[in-house]
C-alpha cells in the first residue's frame, strides 16, 4: 500500500470521526467517561503532539517515542512527540513543532504540517492534546533528550492495516494503581495503546474515508 503525503493531506482536510474512532482503542474503564469528557474539557491544561511521517524507499514510515522511565503517569510509554502549550508559543500548532526539535532534535522549519486530527482529553493528567500531522521530505537525524526520551521507534505505517496487529490485554495503569484491559496496537518494537492508540485510530479511519 502506497500512501503518499498528498493522499495524507487530502484525507485530513475531510470531516474527523473524533470519539467514535477514539473509543475503539480506549481502556475498557474509560469508554463511557471519553463520550462524557467534552464538559470536564474547558479547565484542561493545553498541550500538543506531533505524528510525523517520512518516506523510506516508497514505505510511509511514522515516528513515535518511549518515554523515559520517571515518576509519572506515562512513565516508559509509547507516545508521539509532545507537551504542554507555553505561553511564548502563541499558538498550540508551535508547541508541537518547538516538542519535537526539543525531544529528538528534528527541526521545526523542515516539517511540512498536513493537518490535524481531533483534540483529546486525558483526564488522569488533565490535558486536552492537539494533535497534529506532520511530512518530513528526508531521512530524520535524531538528536534525543535523554531525560524525556528512552529511544526513537520508526514504524511502517501500512503495519497498523493489518488486522492481527490489534490485539487486547490488561495493561498497568498507573493513575489507577492497577490494571485495565485495553486494545493495542502490535508493531514494530513496540505495544501502543491508550491516547496513543486512539489517535491512531482516527487516523487510520480517516485514511479509509
Amino acid at each position: 500500500m502506497l500512501i503518499t503525503k498528498q493522499e495524507l493531506k487530502n484525507k485530513l482536510s475531510n470531516p474527523l470521526p473524533g470519539t467514535a474512532s477514539h473509543i475503539k482503542m480506549a481502556l475498557q474503564h474509560r469508554i463511557q467517561d471519553f463520550i462524557n469528557d467534552k464538559e470536564n474539557t474547558q479547565n484542561a491544561k493545553k498541550s500538543a503532539v506531533l505524528i510525523l511521517f517520512f518516506h523510506e524507499n516508497d514505505t510511509l514510515k511514522m515516528i513515535v517515542i518511549r518515554r523515559s522511565h520517571y515518576v509519572g503517569i506515562h512513565s516508559g510509554q509509547i507516545a508521539f512527540p509532545g507537551g504542554r502549550y507555553e505561553e511564548e508559543d502563541k499558538e498550540i500548532m508551535i508547541t508541537a513543532l518547538r516538542e519535537i526539535q526539543e525531544e529528538i532534535g528534528i527541526p521545526k522549519d523542515k516539517i511540512e504540517i498536513l493537518g490535524r486530527l481531533s483534540d483529546i482529553y486525558v483526564p488522569p493528567s488533565n490535558f486536552l492534546i492537539s494533535v497534529f500531522v506532520g511530512y518530513l521530505s528526508e531521512r530524520p537525524k535524531y538528536k534525543i533528550e535523554e531525560r524525556e526520551v528512552d529511544e526513537v521507534i520508526e514504524i511502517p505505517f501500512e503495519d497498523f492495516f493489518k488486522p492481527e496487529v490489534r490485539k487486547e490485554k490488561d495493561f498497568y495503569v498507573n493513575s489507577l494503581k492497577a490494571g485495565s484491559n485495553a486494545p493495542y496496537f502490535d508493531v514494530t518494537n513496540a505495544e501502543i495503546w491508550g491516547a496513543s492508540a486512539m489517535v491512531i485510530s482516527e487516523l487510520l479511519d480517516v485514511l479509509r474515508q
